[in-house]
């Protein structure tokens, strides 16, 4: 066991571990100056948290690199159980903060079954579509495939958790994309979000809504609805081109930005190091995505390459809307930056999708055991 272990280890895609490491590094140093107070010259803990997660992680990483990624697909059907218990579980016994029910006591931590549940749904996506024969999907075949996707979306906005609910739903949706769907679905799919729209705004809680009109620019009140979203902007572009510099920044030690280490952290980041800084992140995401599609393309068995797809949407999708919400042109919606924001549960969660990245990449050219 020690010496195919030691197999395995050796063969790591060490330039995938460098990058996610890259950005879990400069993740922690940007939440250590999210968190300085400039009139005490001393920082919270956050960054701490963030480092014993990180440990955590890189646990996590090798071990699933270790496990066989086709037997946790054979699990599926047991692993998605668990974790809608576990969703049902934290709607009752959850643990409550800031009106939100999302999180669960182990000892002296805290986890956020929601996050943990989105590596269950890469696998669980996997282990629909892995049959996928190259064809266009029509509707009766998405609709068979695809209804283990209302109960996780349904418990996790039920939290409230809109955002996250709504990672599950991108990253199915961006599957189907890419593997292919009959033109009527377009068209249905058109029609039927021109139905659930109106509903689902009705049912959108008061704040959700004031997000959504401020992005859209129907509320102007920059020192109410519209704070966080104004004073992300302004430090984003008071970061110029070289930026401020490490505990440089203003708009979050001075308590003007608020959530600046894990709703805003790319704000943080942008006002210290400026455009250099936010694009160095930009590359890395991208490199980083790229690294994972490739994996998937070199992956001689389906599931393998659907895990690494998924994997892949998942990260493109947070970054994407986490970095757009802080310059403005998304709705602020709650969606860590993966790595990079403050978040135990979600950097554990994302290490892991990595290490069963790297489990497939460790046996991409293998059909079998």
């Amino acid at each position: 066991m020690f010496e195919k272990f030691k197999k395995y280890l050796l063969e790591t895609d060490f330039v995938l571990l460098g990058i996610i490491l890259a950005l879990a590094f400069i993740g922690v140093v940007s939440i250590y100056s999210a968190g300085y107070n400039p009139y005490t010259q001393e920082t919270d803990n956050f960054y701490k948290r963030q480092l014993i997660w990180l440990l955590l992680g890189l646990i996590s990483f090798f071990v699933m690199s270790y496990i066989n990624y086709r037997k946790l697909i054979r699990l599926v059907p047991i692993i998605y159980g668990i974790g809608i218990l576990i969703l049902l579980i934290v709607l009752i016994l959850g643990h409550i903060k800031m009106g939100a029910q999302r999180w669960i006591g182990i000892g002296p931590f805290r986890l956020q079954p929601s996050e943990i549940f989105k590596i269950i749904w890469v696998l669980t996506l996997a282990w629909l579509f892995m049959d996928y024969d190259g064809k266009r999907l029509d509707l009766l075949k998405i609709l068979q495939k695809s209804w283990m996707l209302i109960p996780p979306f349904l418990l996790v906005y039920e939290q409230p958790d809109l955002g996250t609910s709504l990672t599950y739903v991108a990253v199915w949706a961006m599957l189907l994309f890419i593997l292919g769907v009959k033109r009527h679905v377009f068209i249905i799919a058109i029609l039927a979000a021109a139905i659930i729209l109106p509903v689902g705004w009705h049912n959108l809680h008061d704040y959700q809504k004031t997000r959504i009109l401020v992005f859209l620019g129907f509320v102007q009140d920059k020192q109410g609805d519209g704070y966080h979203a104004e004073q992300s902007k302004v430090a984003v572009g008071s970061g110029g081109i070289n930026g401020k510099g490490f505990l440089g920044g203003t708009q979050a030690h001075l308590s003007f930005l608020p959530e600046s280490h894990t709703d805003f952290i790319y704000a943080v980041l942008n006002e210290e190091q400026g455009l250099i800084g936010g694009t160095t992140i930009i590359l890395l995401f991208l490199f980083l995505i790229f690294k994972i599609l490739n994996i998937a393309v070199k992956c001689k068995e389906a599931s393998g390459k659907l895990i690494a797809i998924c994997v892949a949407c998942y990260v493109f999708f947070q970054f994407i809307v986490n970095a757009g919400m802080t310059v403005g042109i998304l709705p602020i919606v709650g969606i860590p930056m993966p790595f990079v924001s403050y978040g135990g549960t979600s950097l554990l969660s994302f290490f892991t999708m990595m290490g069963i990245v790297n489990s497939v990449q460790l046996r991409r050219y293998s059909i079998t055991e």
